[in-house]
């Protein structure tokens, strides 16, 4: 039986800087990234946020052409949030030019009644503020997911601690987790994590894969280790980690089994949102999302296996 996911994240603008190349005012922020990224695995994720009234209607059909519902991102007079970001030639390491908070800075979320009751509530790359904000609204949900930046780490810890101990699942990459723990050996680093609450840690290695953690019943721990896929080479990396959380998303919808997914279950859906991750990459923007099919998700999938034996 599949369930449905519930996805808040920024909806933006962007201007991408990569030693491959320059867009401006392309369509990107956490939340389209991943929404398009979840609806690739499920039929049942909802995309909610704000945008302002400069956000192009395009950008709201290409959205609902590939089955993402715009229907609860509100509209409000102002700017849309904007972000230009600048990448190394190690793309693992980027700056931040410019954040217009727009739009978000001052937006009040109010979910619905059947919004609240949402099995999986997926808490994307937005401040701590705007995370709990969506979470002490999702109460009744049955797996609730966090991803996490680093500046609001060290600028606001407090609330990070809160949102730790009211997720099931947090998401940080080598960088995040080392910050948040004080800890530089990374495994070391994602049991700390644990600790803090979570059920289940992603701790994503950029071009080196992801590992993924459990703090089981008894105390024990479990640990999976899942390679990138291959890229040659990467153009713009703006959106993977997000793309990789909204393909764990729809993977859950179809094996929560309750909140307690299979160990097995979940081992997949780290292939399947790696694969998803790294086709983000191949182009820039969202575009590698838009043009992903299910039918290629499947064929890479099929490769993937073959490399790794997952």
């Amino acid at each position: 039986m599949t369930t449905r996911a519930l996805i808040y994240g920024t909806i933006a603008i962007d201007t991408l800087i990569t030693p491959r190349g320059q867009v401006s005012s392309v369509l990107g922020g956490s939340g389209p990234y991943a929404a398009l990224a979840a609806r690739l695995i499920t039929p049942q994720a909802e995309l909610i946020g704000v945008v302002g009234e400069d956000f192009p209607a395009a950008y709201t059909a290409a959205m609902e052409a590939r089955g993402v519902s715009m229907a609860q991102v509100a509209r409000v007079p102002g700017r849309t949030f904007a972000w230009t970001g600048r990448y190394e030639d190690d793309m693992n390491r980027r700056s931040t030019v410019e954040t217009v908070e727009g739009v978000q800075e001052h937006w009040q979320m109010q979910l619905s009644e059947e919004q609240r009751r949402c099995p999986i509530a997926c808490a994307c790359n937005v401040t701590p503020r705007l995370q709990l904000a969506m979470l002490r609204q999702c109460t009744a949900a049955h797996f609730r997911m966090a991803d996490f930046m680093e500046s609001w780490i060290l600028r606001e810890r407090s609330q990070v601690d809160t949102i730790l101990s009211m997720v099931d699942m947090a998401l940080m990459n080598d960088s995040e987790v080392r910050a948040y723990t004080g800890c530089e050996d990374v495994l070391v680093a994602g049991e700390r994590l644990l600790a803090a609450g979570p059920r289940y840690a992603v701790v994503k290695h950029g071009s080196a894969g992801a590992t993924l953690l459990q703090r089981c019943a008894n105390g024990e721990r479990r640990l999976f280790r899942c390679p990138a896929w291959p890229l040659a080479p990467a153009q713009d990396p703006t959106g993977a980690g997000d793309a990789f959380m909204g393909a764990l998303a729809g993977c859950l919808c179809a094996c929560l089994n309750g909140g307690t997914p299979r160990w097995e279950d979940l081992k997949s859906a780290m292939a399947v949102a790696t694969v998803v991750a790294g086709a983000v990459c191949e182009h820039f923007g969202t575009i590698g999302l838009f043009s992903l099919s299910r039918a290629e998700l499947e064929r890479r999938l099929a490769r993937f296996h073959d490399m790794t034996c997952w």
